[in-house]
């Protein structure tokens, strides 16, 4: 009789031992998706790109503020000031390509990044 009785208890906390793996399961999963790693070439990337792109959009912000408060004085130079925009342009359209491809190859491989 005894056996009878406990039974049903072995059983039940057999239950809630499966029910806390899976919480546990669950809730790895869940910080694996939440922590965001930053591998050191990533991070050389965002120090050497970072302040170019900076500097590219506050050239910008220069080039049209001049332009709109003092157009006659900017006029004469304004195609050298924007060959310079321009040849500014290229190195920073590249490091932002190099980024988002690295990003875009990280995404198709499951967030496993290949170099790491």
């Amino acid at each position: 009789m005894p056996d009878e009785v406990n039974r049903p208890e072995k059983t039940e906390i057999e239950l809630l031992r499966e029910e806390l793996l899976q919480a546990k399961e669950e809730m790895a999963g869940l910080r694996l998706r939440t922590v965001t790693t930053l591998s050191g070439i990533d991070f050389i990337t965002l120090v050497m790109v970072t302040p170019m792109v900076f500097a590219f959009v506050v050239l910008g912000v220069i080039i049209v503020w001049k332009t709109t408060s003092n157009p006659s004085a900017v006029a004469p130079h304004l195609d050298l000031i924007l060959v310079a925009f321009a040849v500014f342009s290229n190195p920073v359209s590249a490091a932002l390509g190099a980024i988002m491809q690295r990003y875009a190859d990280q995404k198709g491989t499951g967030g496993k990044d290949k170099n790491a």
